[in-house]
């Protein structure tokens, strides 16, 4: 039987077989490229994943940064933590803490303006993989410019003019009623210490401050107030309805309760009724000595409030000592007058402008006498008004001192005082006024003149036909008391170490309703869109001028023009450091409308400013929102709370290689009629060699180590003057 033989291919194997194995290797190739195609799928849908990953540890790697930020400044100082040479995260990358991570983080920290308007700026890049995110947060703290009104203490001052007796014995133990409020008045309510004292001298201590002899000032539904209100003592509330006076949740007290932690011997505040009542009977001037203490009796039932406002608790809030941080910045960049001085704002042609009269002063800073600092010095029957612009000041401190003595050792934080030496006696304020002399500030200015009536009397501060007796005024020529009034333009703090006597309207030049009505509720508000902001710290007292004639008959000063004080606006933020804001003879007539208050008031003592509406003034205050972002300069610096995260934002900033350099555009695309100043960088990484150069409006800048460089700029509008940052990550 013969068979037929299989096809052979060349190499002798069946060639059936030689095309099945070509049909397995084509086969193969599509199957790889399925593969292929599969893992790439997969690739590329792991990646968007894994970036995402990335993109998130990398921004909890920047908020990791931001913890370091504020963890440094709670143990140390601005100036340290931008200082310091030891710490990664300012000379380049340093990986998060704690090993939980693979991100790394950078920062660089502006804190140029960290007086001036009381912030630092913290920009943080986070990095993870190939992932980066930078956010910048807004740093500030808890101060007095969070609320419409605080105290320290919730009683007038012991040395508030007319509230305690100076009288001889007036005490009833040997001591004037005055000295006697000075041993006993002068803590918050809750605080163990001194309650009596007898006829022999011996001291009895309690729980709580004398409610009896230490006078009181309330809340009443009368008025009219917005915003937040705290005090470090406890409230005295009237026992009507407060619903219409104040809005839910803003009024707050320190006095704790046993949840806050009380210390030892410390007199608490049910939660319930954290405040007195009105019923409370004091405010006598003169010792009466029935009683000491007084318990809960004096506080609402348990359980009711009887206000329809009872506070709530918030920490205590501690007022700077004294205004002393102010006078060295004076001293530095600002202007230091010397002895009673008058300040009058005006805005002109769209400029600020203040008038200065002050005869004490023998030398200031250059420009804040319109001139060299030399020419405010005058003779007591030729006192001189100098005209001078704001806008050659760019975040202006003006203290006011007392007059300096050959005596006194050299402050090294004051440049003017040694140079402004007087022989007691011999300055030109001190001017004789019938059988006694006093501080006297004459203005040489047309419009300071038209606020008085009289045309044969000396037109100047107090007034000359004032009670020459007022504690207000006093005998001695060397206080530091500042007498200002006006329509101010610009960005001003203004200090004293005495008083700041209020003697007519301190008022933002750019109202937004300048028409408005006394009884309209937006009347003294400042424009939003206004870039003014004023601050005050007074030494001591601050208060409305009302002259009056002698206290056996008193009766308002005839040469003063009643309307310089009626309706008052005051567009400021105020301080009140050792004493506190009050009216001059509250107490007494006429009436002169309301406070109309758009900003803030702090203070260590609380003081009246009228009675009903039949003396003084009623209060109508209300909080300047601004002032939650636009602080008066260097005020935020006198406060020792911590540096808290108060706004945060993700933040885009342009790439760069280390060693390379970038041109920044200053200026956006829809900015016109403006221009640019004071372009610097404002921080760049530590141990590197960071530069900058311009031209017109672009800034071209550089650094050869990675990490991030900050440049501020000024933007000058028309009206006001922006700050603006440019932010660059060098890799």
């Amino acid at each position: 039987m013969t068979t037929t033989p299989e096809p052979m291919d060349l190499h002798g194997a069946p060639a059936d077989r030689g095309a099945a194995m070509i049909a397995i290797i084509l086969w193969g190739l599509v199957m790889m490229g399925l593969v292929l195609v599969v893992s790439q799928t997969v690739i590329n849908q792991i990646r968007p994943s894994l970036d995402s990953q990335h993109a998130y540890s990398a921004l909890e790697a920047a908020e990791a940064g931001l913890a370091d930020i504020q963890a440094r400044l709670q143990v140390g100082t601005i100036a340290a933590l931008v200082a310091d040479t030891d710490n990664a995260a300012l000379r380049g990358w340093t990986a998060v803490p704690g090993g939980v991570s693979e991100g790394s983080f950078t920062y660089a920290v502006d804190a140029t303006r960290s007086g001036s308007v009381g912030e630092i700026r913290a920009y943080v890049t986070g990095r993870s993989g190939d992932q980066a995110r930078t956010i910048q947060a807004v740093l500030t703290k808890r101060s007095t410019l969070d609320y419409t009104y605080m105290s320290d203490i919730e009683t007038s001052s012991p040395d508030l003019p007319g509230a305690y007796s100076t009288a001889a014995n007036s005490g009833g133990t040997g001591r004037t009623g005055q000295e006697l409020a000075r041993l006993l008045c002068t803590r918050r309510w809750y605080e163990p210490g001194p309650v009596s004292v007898n006829s022999s001298g011996v001291i009895s201590n309690g729980n709580q401050r004398n409610q009896k002899f230490c006078q009181w000032a309330g809340i009443y539904s009368f008025e009219r107030l917005n915003g937040r209100f705290h005090t470090n003592d406890i409230w005295r509330l009237e026992g009507a309805d407060l619903s219409a006076t104040l809005a839910p949740g803003t009024i707050t007290s320190a006095c704790r309760t046993t949840n806050e932690g009380l210390a030892a011997g410390e007199v608490g505040c049910p939660t319930s009724r954290r405040y007195i009542l009105t019923s409370v009977s004091g405010g006598a001037s003169t010792w009466s000595g029935s009683t000491a203490y007084q318990g809960d009796a004096y506080r609402p039932a348990s359980g009711t409030d009887l206000t329809n406002r009872n506070p709530g608790y918030d920490s205590v809030l501690d007022l700077p000592a004294s205004p002393a941080l102010l006078k060295q910045r004076a001293s530095e960049s600002g202007c230091i007058y010397t002895g009673p001085t008058r300040i009058r704002f005006s805005e002109e042609s769209g400029e600020g402008y203040m008038y200065v009269t002050s005869p004490d002063t023998t030398q200031t800073g250059p420009g804040c006498d319109g001139s060299d600092g030399t020419t405010l010095r005058s003779a007591a029957g030729s006192q001189v008004t100098k005209r001078v612009p704001l806008s050659g000041f760019t975040d202006l401190v003006i203290y006011v001192q007392n007059v300096r003595r050959s005596t006194e050792v050299d402050d090294p934080d004051n440049a003017y005082d040694v140079s402004n030496q007087w022989v007691s006696g011999t300055e030109p304020t001190c001017t004789l006024k019938g059988t006694r002399k006093y501080p006297y500030v004459i203005p040489n200015d047309v419009t300071d003149r038209s606020l008085f009536n009289s045309g044969s009397t000396n037109k100047g501060f107090p007034s000359e036909l004032a009670d020459v007796a007022s504690p207000w005024y006093g005998s001695s020529c060397a206080n530091g008391d500042l007498y200002v009034q006006g329509s101010y333009k610009g960005q001003v703090m203004l200090s004293t170490e005495n008083n700041i006597v209020l003697t007519g309207s301190l008022q933002d030049s750019n109202l937004q309703s300048p028409a408005a009505a006394t009884t309209d509720p937006l009347y003294g508000k400042p424009n939003p869109a206004s870039q003014s902001v004023m601050g005050l710290a007074a030494g001591k007292f601050a208060y409305a001028y009302r002259p009056l004639t002698a206290a056996s008959t008193p009766a308002w000063v005839g040469d003063w023009k009643t309307s310089n004080a009626s309706h008052v606006i005051y567009d400021f933020a105020l301080l009140s450091i050792q004493e506190c804001f009050g009216a001059q003879s509250h107490d007494k007539g006429p009436g002169n409308g309301s406070i109309h208050l758009w900003g803030s008031l702090a203070q260590k003592y609380r003081c009246p400013v009228g009675v009903g509406s039949s003396s003084g003034y009623q209060k109508k205050y209300s909080y300047d929102t601004r002032l939650a972002t636009r602080t008066p300069p260097y005020m935020l610096k006198l406060s020792n709370e911590p540096w808290g995260n108060g706004r945060q934002s993700e933040l885009y900033v342009q790439q760069q290689p280390a060693g390379a350099s970038v041109t920044l555009a200053l200026l956006d695309p829809d900015d016109t009629s403006v221009s640019v100043r004071s372009v610097q960088l404002a921080s760049s990484p530590l141990g590197g060699t960071a530069s900058m150069t311009t031209a017109g409006t672009s800034a071209t800048v550089t650094s050869d180590r990675a990490g991030l460089v900050i440049v501020t700029y000024q933007v000058v509008h028309t009206d006001f003057v922006e700050v603006r940052r440019k932010v660059v990550e060098f890799a």
